[in-house]
């Protein structure tokens, strides 16, 4: 029950940086906020200051920062569809971009305090394919297939493009440096979940503070490329519905991730940071990334979209994107038990 609070105070706080990013541009902006709402149905609490109502609603499952006209017609001048283009782009996108920037800072908190994987062997896993063909703690990749191995997410790109290639069976040239020697061999790796392994454990290597500013916001990066390859697996269907994950399957792995420790659920934070950043720049209707492109075809073009055609699309991304919540949710709570 613990780790369910937890998990849930943890959402709601990424929701809540998600909507103070839209919060205070639109403040900047001079645009009206009518609410600031954290959760969903019933208020449990409000306050009304200036213009603006803060409230905190039933149910932790979302949150919105309520601007004047965002989804109708409004004749109030300091309403969002009255705002400049530029400034209703730069309102919406301070959302997801919020929470690309948090991700970013606490991947770098991380790897302060843990340092980063390296390229040496620090260990080996049970039933190591390396391990039984000579390879020792310390030994330091530095060639994989003749590629050169700059940093540890190198190993895993190398043999996953060497293996689109070939078949399973097929050995591939690992080169190790060690004790001022380079020693080279073909070797057969194992598969897990159709993935190629070595089946080692990396050596971590601590890390400065700018060094892990960088790491962190190279992270990002990395999950950003990874979230493009998933959505292209779902629409090929190398990938089933399956492999979708809601709010319950959420907090269920944010629950186990905080067992393992803080610096694994912060990591996770980070993650479900970048999902949702990530996720509210596609642009779909209902979601950030639809207005940030009618905002940008307007800035572009100089023409105003209809607004009575954005609030039907709006309306129905709504909907459909409830149905897959609804779905995905149902799927998780059968996964439960």
């Amino acid at each position: 029950m613990k780790s369910v609070i937890i998990s849930i105070i943890m959402f709601l706080f990424l929701i809540l940086i998600h909507e103070f990013g839209h919060f205070i541009i639109a403040k900047k902006s001079g645009i009206r906020v009518n609410e600031f709402a954290i959760g969903m149905g019933p208020k449990i609490f409000s306050k009304q200051k200036g213009e603006t109502l803060y409230s905190v609603n039933l149910f932790p499952i979302g949150g919105y920062c309520a601007m004047e006209g965002e989804d109708s017609e409004s004749d109030d001048e300091r309403s969002f569809d009255k705002a400049p283009a530029y400034k209703r782009f730069f309102t919406i996108l301070a959302g997801p971009l919020t929470n690309l920037i948090f991700a970013g800072l606490i991947f770098a908190f991380v790897s302060f305090n843990t340092g980063t994987a390296s390229t040496s062997i620090g260990n080996f896993t049970k039933n190591s394919p390396i391990e039984a063909q000579g390879f020792k703690v310390n030994d330091e990749i530095v060639e994989i297939d003749g590629n050169k191995i700059n940093n540890f997410n190198d190993i895993s790109k190398n043999l996953e493009n060497y293996y689109q290639k070939h078949g399973k069976n097929d050995k591939i040239s690992l080169k190790v440096k060690r004790d001022n020697k380079y020693i080279e061999k073909n070797v057969k790796v194992k598969f897990e979940n159709k993935r190629p392994l070595l089946g080692f454990i990396p050596k971590n290597k601590d890390v400065g503070f700018f060094e892990s500013i960088k790491i962190g916001f190279k992270e990002v990066g990395s999950m950003i490329v990874l979230m493009i390859n998933v959505l292209k697996s779902l629409f090929t269907g190398k990938l089933g519905f399956s492999a979708l994950s809601g709010p319950v399957g959420v907090v269920k792995e944010m629950g186990r991730q905080a067992n393992l420790g803080i610096m694994n659920l912060l990591f996770f934070l980070g993650y479900i940071s970048v999902n949702l950043g990530f996720f509210n720049l596609l642009p779909i209707p209902a979601l950030d990334g639809s207005k940030i492109f009618t905002s940008l075809f307007e800035m572009i073009t100089k023409k105003t979209v209809n607004k009575k055609i954005e609030e039907k699309f709006t309306i129905g991304g709504f909907v459909l994107l409830l149905g897959l919540i609804l779905l995905v949710t149902i799927k998780d709570l059968i996964s439960l038990f």
